[in-house]
Formats: structure tokens, C-alpha cells, sequence
């Protein structure tokens, strides 16, 4: 499901700016983080080094040949490892101006080629005399913990890369906050994140930032704060700071990011019956292919052509809840099949009565329409009794980072509840990338 996400935020987020501040390091917090990479100091090095940034339509030979890197020996000794850049991937070409004693001629060639992408490991390739052998090490990182905030003005993406976070950290901002916002509709301008986790500095001086371990958004009056703990059992969630567990049974919407076209009303103008008539349903514009994912756990009911919905997706969730999807260019479900939220379960298209590809969809309250964009979810239970002082623990390390340096003394806004000064903006429309 992390893989089918990333592709979602990478084929249609727009563009944006961000306002960044960050705290003075302190002690990282002690709660343990997936897959850090081990905290060492490396002595400096005496090589210069050339490094380039993977951004969209980045090949490993385009990219090795702007660097001025031996790109074929390169490429050959990589095999399928520079295959699978990602954006925000790092290659590192590392010179020695000066031939060491003891080390192989260079001849003018990078003597190591790093690969540094998310994860606690390096790839490298290093040059023995005679070819370039592959290898990995961990990447050598101080570890110091701090906040940042950014302010969104369009877009959620632009901004936190703007502040200094990587793709996967902003998949993981997405997916905290995604049971109470629709990214879609309900965004304001002015809002703001403000991520508390670690900075990672490594041994050339780069710094990341690491794995996010509390946030808070501010959208107009409304704010929730999100802290993630690791249970006993070894399981990841992220909490409100009562304990109250922040994953709901249902997403707000079934398409990361996309824009609304069409409000859940009753009196549209049909474009094609040239006519007024209910629209019983939100549309979201979004490029054809894009993925659709469950909003919920369910069973599939209805998964093939249904009149001017075209190709269309029925699930019926538990107790008096269902949904659907209309217009899908390709159907990835089974009728009878049980499906769980977020699951791939078709891509948008234009197909039935539809003058443009989009997503039509569908809420359902013991068999009447409701507004997907406004109708009440249910909630989730809070922490089990053992889990909770250790739970608390970590609150108190991550509450006075999420405020802001002139608010430390004060009292963080709790999950839910509104925020003092903060007034309602414009909503932002997230323009598809079509």
C-alpha cells in the first residue's frame, strides 16, 4: 500500500511554497524509529565531491554524464542498482584532486560513486585499480532532534520539500492527517505543519530530515496533533495526545490528491442532458490511470459496466456504510472480493456518461445518500492501559518541540479542538497535473 501511495503523490501534486523555522538541536528523542541509521562520527574527508539531485525525467546515464563520471564502467559495475532512481535520490561523485600513496591511479575518475537514498545504507561503488566493485555501508549520521514548520500556499508537497523534507516524509505528513482533512477540499490557505523528528547530519556535513515522531496541523480554526508510538508488540501508530488512536475505519477521500470538480448537490447542471438534476456524489478531476484506492474496509458488491457510471466499483463497509466508484478506465477488483482501506481497487478514467476523466464517488448511510466531503465517520478506540505511561512519555518529549520557540511555556492545542488567533482562510484548490 506504501508503494501504490507514492506513486499517487508523485503523478499528481501540485505546486506551492513554504515559510521555514527550525528549533536548536537537543537530545534526540529516545523513542526507538524504524530503520535509523546508527549514530557515528566520521573523520572529514579529503576528497571533493560532485553530487547531483534525481528530479523528474533523471536517468543514472544522463545524470553520470552531466557529472562528469565514466558513466559506461559506472553503469556496468551498478547493474540494476541505478535502474530504480527515485526522486529526491542523491548520487554523490567523490574526487581526489591528489593521487594518495598506496591508492589506485584514477586517471581522472571518481574513485567512489555513492547512491544515498532514503534508508539507513549507502550504495557505493568503489574503483580498485581496474574496475568499479559495488558495495554498501551504513551511512554514518549524527542524530539530533528538532522541529520544523512549513506553511502550505497551495500545496502540501512543494512546501515540505521546501522545509527540507524528502518524498517519503511527505507521504508519511499525507497519510497522518488524511482521516481528518480532505487535502482536496478542505485546505486553507495559511495552514501550517509543524513536524517534530531527527536531523540527520552525515560525514560531508548534508543534513535530512529524518523520520517524523509528532505534528501538528493548523487548517483555519481547526488543529489535530499526531504522535507516533512504538507498541510492545513492535507495531507503529500514531496518536492523539490522549491516547486516542488517529486511524479511522474511513479515508476522507479515495484519491490522495486531486482536485473537485463537482460538489455533492441537489440541483446540477448536467453537462451532457443539459439539464438540472441532483449530483449525488463528489467528482474529483484527476489524470486518467490515476490510482483510486478503498476508502474502508469492505467487500466488493458491484465491479464491472452500470449504465452512465461506466466502469464501476460497489463496497459495502461494515454496519450501515457503503461506497462507490464511477467511471474507472480499468476495474482491479472482483465482485465477492474483501478489500482493506487504501487498497488499489481501480484508475480513474472517463467511461459511461463523463465528458472528462474523473472520479465520481459515492457515500451511503444505511442505503441513503450522504455528502462524502461532511457526513460524520466513526472514530477508533484509545491505547490499551499498559501501553499508556509509556505512550505519555514520549508526548512529553515531542509536545514542547511541536510549539513554536515563543510558545514553549504554553499549553500545546490539543487533537481536535480549535486554535486561538488562527482565522479562516480561502480554500486552496490543488490544481491535477494533467
Amino acid at each position: 500500500m506504501k508503494l501504490v501511495r507514492a506513486a499517487i503523490v508523485v503523478a499528481v501534486l501540485g505546486i506551492g511554497g513554504a515559510a521555514v523555522a527550525a528549533l536548536p538541536p537537543s537530545d534526540p528523542i529516545l523513542q526507538p524509529q524504524a530503520a535509523v541509521a546508527p549514530a557515528l562520527v566520521a573523520p572529514s574527508p579529503r576528497y571533493r565531491t560532485v553530487t547531483h539531485t534525481i528530479a523528474e525525467g533523471d536517468t543514472a546515464g544522463s545524470v553520470l554524464r552531466a557529472m562528469g563520471g565514466p558513466t559506461e564502467q559506472l553503469l556496468a559495475a551498478a547493474g540494476s542498482a541505478l535502474n530504480r532512481l527515485s526522486i529526491g535520490d542523491r548520487i554523490h561523485l567523490d574526487f581526489r584532486d591528489e593521487e594518495e600513496e598506496g591508492a589506485p591511479a584514477l586517471d581522472g575518475r571518481p574513485w567512489r560513486l555513492r547512491l544515498d537514498r532514503d534508508g539507513p545504507e549507502i550504495i557505493e561503488l568503489t574503483w580498485n585499480g581496474a574496475k568499479y566493485v559495488s558495495g554498501s555501508r551504513p551511512i554514518p549520521f549524527i542524530v539530533t532532534s528538532g522541529a520544523r514548520t512549513l506553511t502550505i500556499k497551495s500545496s502540501l508537497w512543494e512546501a515540505a520539500g521546501d522545509a527540507g523534507l524528502r518524498p517519503p516524509q511527505i507521504m508519511e505528513l499525507a497519510e497522518i492527517f488524511e482521516y481528518d482533512i480532505d487535502f482536496n477540499t478542505e485546505l486553507v490557505k495559511g495552514a501550517t505543519i509543524r513536524a517534530v523528528g531527527d536531523t540527520l547530519t552525515d560525514d560531508l556535513g548534508n543534513q535530512r530530515f529524518g523520520g517524523i515522531r509528532a505534528a501538528v496541523l493548523v487548517n483555519g480554526k481547526k488543529s489535530w496533533t499526531a504522535i507516533r508510538y512504538v507498541m510492545l508488540d513492535g507495531s507503529v501508530g500514531w496518536f492523539a495526545p490522549d491516547g486516542t488512536g488517529r486511524r479511522r475505519p474511513f479515508l476522507r477521500s479515495p484519491l490522495a490528491f486531486s482536485r473537485v470538480t463537482s460538489s455533492f448537490t441537489l440541483a446540477r447542471y448536467h453537462p451532457i442532458l443539459k439539464r438540472s438534476r441532483p449530483h449525488l456524489g463528489v467528482d474529483f478531476g484527476a489524470p486518467t490511470g490515476t490510482p483510486v484506492r478503498a476508502v474502508a474496509d469492505g467487500v466488493v458488491t458491484v465491479a464491472g459496466r452500470h449504465g452512465g457510471h461506466g466502469n464501476f466499483v460497489e463496497l459495502d463497509h461494515d454496519g450501515p456504510y457503503a461506497t462507490s466508484y464511477s467511471h474507472l478506465s480499468s476495474i482491479l477488483v472482483k465482485k465477492g472480493q474483501t478489500v482493506h482501506q487504501g487498497d488499489l481497487i481501480g484508475k480513474v478514467g472517463s467511461t459511461g456518461m463523463s465528458t472528462g476523466p474523473h472520479l465520481h464517488y459515492q457515500f451511503f448511510v444505511n442505503g441513503q445518500y450522504r455528502n462524502p466531503m461532511t457526513v460524520d465517520l466513526p472514530m477508533t478506540g484509545s491505547l490499551p492501559d499498559a501501553e499508556r505511561d509509556a505512550f505519555f512519555a514520549v508526548r512529553d518529549q515531542a509536545m514542547p518541540l511541536l510549539a513554536e520557540p515563543a510558545e514553549l511555556s504554553a499549553t500545546p492545542p490539543a487533537s481536535g479542538t480549535g486554535t486561538a488567533g488562527a482565522s479562516e482562510g480561502e480554500a486552496v484548490a490543488l490544481p491535477a497535473d494533467e
